[in-house]
């Protein structure tokens, strides 16, 4: 069958940009999306239409229910999809200040910014004998970034895991973060809140997000790096 990636978060904006790349490369791509579903349609047909001898099945799941999670993976399993990557790229990046959490919006931001990464990941391993697993952070985790304390909580967890499963599944999984930087603006700002963000960071250029997926395709690609974390972020996360 080849090369298959599990993408979540794959029909919009890097989950998107790493589909197309990988594809480009060979890869098959199991289009994962929760409400996008019209984009999610396209981006399959799309890609089918420039690969046709590679597959880009779609599949629905909220990654913030937890049962829902676990089936999504074994019903791909089922339909003969042998994924040998998974990139944990879906987030939901929502403003609140420590004193703002309350259990529900905890239990959201956690569901799918690290419990679905996390379950998804053992799911993986139980799957396949050796394969590659790349898990998308954020350039803040080496800060402490209050006006969104539970995402970034959430991603710190994501980022200690990642390291640390990298050391319990080898050699057979190798495990690797990307930090993206100032990408694309977050839901709800515009290009300029974008561009105060990019007149910050060292460099003072905008993250393609063709970079991004360079960075995973790099990662996939080179069989002697595991427990890594690249900040792909213009050099903000020195500062």
């Amino acid at each position: 069958m080849g090369k298959f990636a599990l993408i979540t978060g794959a029909a919009k904006r890097i989950g998107a940009a790493i589909s197309h790349y990988l594809a480009a490369e060979g890869w098959s791509v199991l289009i994962h999306y929760n409400s996008s579903d019209k984009e999610a349609l396209a981006l399959a047909a799309q890609l089918k239409t420039a690969y046709p001898s590679q597959e880009f099945p779609t599949i629905q799941c909220n990654l913030a229910n937890t049962d829902e999670v676990l089936k999504m993976f074994k019903k791909s399993v089922l339909q003969g999809v042998e994924i040998t990557a998974l990139i944990n790229n879906a987030s939901i990046f929502t403003p609140g200040s420590i004193a703002d959490i309350t259990p529900d919006f905890l239990a959201q931001q956690m569901g799918v910014n690290f419990e679905a990464p996390l379950f998804l990941m053992q799911a993986f391993k139980n799957h396949t004998e050796h394969g590659s697993i790349i898990n998308m952070l954020d350039t803040n985790v080496v800060k402490n970034m209050e006006t969104h304390a539970a995402y970034l909580l959430a991603k710190k967890n994501l980022e200690a895991l990642t390291q640390m499963a990298a050391l319990a599944w080898a050699p057979h999984i190798r495990i690797n973060g990307v930090a993206p930087g100032p990408v694309l603006p977050p839901p709800g700002q515009d290009q300029k809140h974008l561009e105060k963000v990019i007149d910050n960071t060292p460099l003072k250029r905008q993250v393609d997000t063709k970079d991004i997926a360079q960075t995973v395709s790099f990662l996939l690609n080179n069989p002697s790096i595991t427990g890594q974390i690249i900040f792909c972020d213009s050099g903000i996360h020195l500062k």
